[in-house]
């Protein structure tokens, strides 16, 4: 049995139902992916990235750094704002 198809019935149909059964498995697949909410993060955060990189190769450098900063800054400040409060209250 071929080791892409992971079903057992998948060998049985003719080759044309045969693609059309793993191009659906494919998409049924990827829409779930897409239902993800660490994918969705990640997608959204990729995209964002390749706008100022875009930004940044048409000569607009200032304002591509000033786009990157949130990505940048947000995680230690959410980090130096959580230990603050951590320490607040644990001591």
């Amino acid at each position: 049995m071929n080791r892409r198809s992971s079903h057992s019935w998948i060998p049985y149909l003719s080759s044309r139902r045969q693609r059309v059964a793993r191009f659906e498995r494919r998409l049924l697949l990827t829409r779930a992916a897409f239902g993800d909410r660490r994918y969705q993060f990640v997608s959204l955060l990729a995209v964002y990235l390749l706008a100022c990189l875009v930004t940044f190769a048409s000569g607009f450098v200032t304002l591509a750094g000033f786009a990157i900063l949130p990505v940048v800054l947000v995680p230690p400040v959410g980090l130096l704002i959580y230990w603050l409060v951590w320490k607040e209250f644990h001591h």
